[in-house]
């Protein structure tokens, strides 16, 4: 971009910095960031430090994720802290999510996913008994997990184009197997 003689501006570094995680390039990331503000002298937004936070988690540098959450200039939301909370599950580290849990209650305590999130890591972790805890939580909360297959938009409009596209199979000779395991089990 810039050998083309344009300006980086805050949505190109996002977009930089979001590479970089996905790609693994760490330093390069860092390297970036740090071009951001000394060079290019664009303020980092809230967006940019949770792009930070993703480079550092995906690195498994959970701890030094935590700590750009820390220092940022602004409050951190939900969608950065969130960010971190998801990396812990990646990474199996329930203390971390446990503490960013107490935040994130702060911030909103009615988000049904991060509860989720928090039970699930312990589920995964064979701690049965802290999955149950949070699961109970919620409960008295009167927080419900809300049903991923249905929460969409536009769930009503794509669940009758998969009915539509059903029913068009089957009028071209589609059978679907379970279909064919119920007719065989009665022969």
């Amino acid at each position: 971009m810039q050998k083309e003689g344009f300006k980086p501006d805050g949505v190109s570094f996002t977009g930089a910095f979001t590479a970089c995680s996905h790609a693994g390039l760490f330093n390069e990331g860092l390297h970036y960031f740090d071009n951001t503000k000394r060079i290019h002298k664009i303020t980092p937004r809230i967006e940019h430090y949770g792009c930070i936070v993703d480079l550092y988690s995906r690195a498994g540098m959970l701890e030094d994720a935590l700590n750009v959450i820390k220092n940022m200039p602004m409050k951190p939301n939900e969608v950065v802290v969130g960010s971190l909370l998801a990396a812990c599950r990646t990474n199996g580290n329930i203390s971390l999510a446990e503490r960013l849990m107490k935040y994130l209650y702060e911030l909103d305590p009615g988000v049904d996913s991060n509860y989720v999130l928090l039970s699930n890591i312990c589920a995964a972790d064979g701690r049965w008994d802290g999955s149950s805890k949070v699961r109970k939580n919620m409960k008295a909360l009167g927080i419900q997990k809300t049903p991923g297959n249905k929460s969409h938009v536009d769930a009503e409009h794509i669940y009758s184009t998969l009915e539509l596209l059903s029913f068009e199979l089957k009028l071209c000779g589609y059978v679907p197997e379970n279909i064919v395991r119920e007719s065989c089990e009665f022969d």
